[in-house]
């Protein structure tokens, strides 16, 4: 019987790694050709204007956009949409994400119905600097590593 292929995704806003786990006992491996980079942010030169109306007495404004949270959102997107693939191709049984509560919400709200029906826990936390053996320790509460 094939064992069941846990993805681990642990990510921030500028970068998101797969780990792997195959069982109790077998510990954390990464996946090598799943981590994926944020492209960087260009922040807009120009800001918002205020403008007068030329209907008549008053004054117009335009709304800044926030480029990070545009940014943030585009690369949550593309990330899930590299773990459909993945998932739809069989490559892992079920799903965990750990991430700061920003990126976390952002993945969250991306997740596709055959995601969301494999992912067994989320950590809101920022491990993307953490050794293997740390992320393991954090992962006790989800699942026997």
């Amino acid at each position: 019987m094939k064992p069941k292929i846990t993805w681990v995704i642990i990510g921030n806003a500028r970068k998101i790694r797969v780990l792997a786990h195959q069982g109790p006992g077998n510990g954390l491996i990464a996946v090598a050709d799943q981590q994926w980079h944020a492209p960087k942010i260009t922040e807009s030169k120009d800001r918002a204007g205020v403008g007068h109306s030329s209907a008549g007495p008053g004054i117009a404004a335009v709304q800044q956009t926030n480029s990070k949270l545009v940014h943030d959102t585009r690369f949550a997107k593309e990330a899930v949409s590299h773990l459909s693939a993945a998932y739809l191709s069989r490559k892992f049984d079920r799903l965990i994400v750990v991430a700061g509560p920003h990126m976390l919400g952002l993945l969250r709200e991306n997740l596709d119905a055959p995601l969301r029906a494999v992912l067994i826990g989320e950590i809101p936390k920022d491990l993307s600097a953490q050794s293997l053996t740390d992320i393991e320790t954090h992962l006790g509460e989800l699942m026997a590593v």
